[in-house]
């Protein structure tokens, strides 16, 4: 299976890289970042194992890393990462670019 960003989940990494390396320092941001990588290697090992939310955005399923939410969906042969979301966030209002 192939694994694919949305452009807005690629902006939300930059993001948490900016921020985590601002606050915490390069060694913080590099374990995190680290750690969220590892997060979709378990996500494509095992698509199935988590859970559904559909009523976000059809087919969408999330995992937990750290203090945020990968939303994600399978599409034919290949796992959509569709953002990457600070689980305080308000998850509706980020994803009218990915349904």
């Amino acid at each position: 299976m192939e694994l694919h960003f949305t452009d807005a989940a690629l902006s939300d990494l930059r993001s948490i890289r900016a921020y985590t390396l601002h606050r915490w320092g390069e060694e913080q941001e590099l374990q995190y970042l680290e750690e969220i990588w590892c997060r979709f290697e378990e996500i494509l090992a095992e698509p199935g194992r988590w859970r559904a939310r559909e009523y976000l955005f059809p087919g969408c399923q999330l995992a937990t890393q750290g203090k945020h939410v990968i939303l994600f969906r399978i599409d034919g042969g290949s796992l959509q990462i569709a953002r990457v979301l600070h689980s305080a966030m308000d998850f509706p209002r980020h994803l009218p670019d990915v349904s």
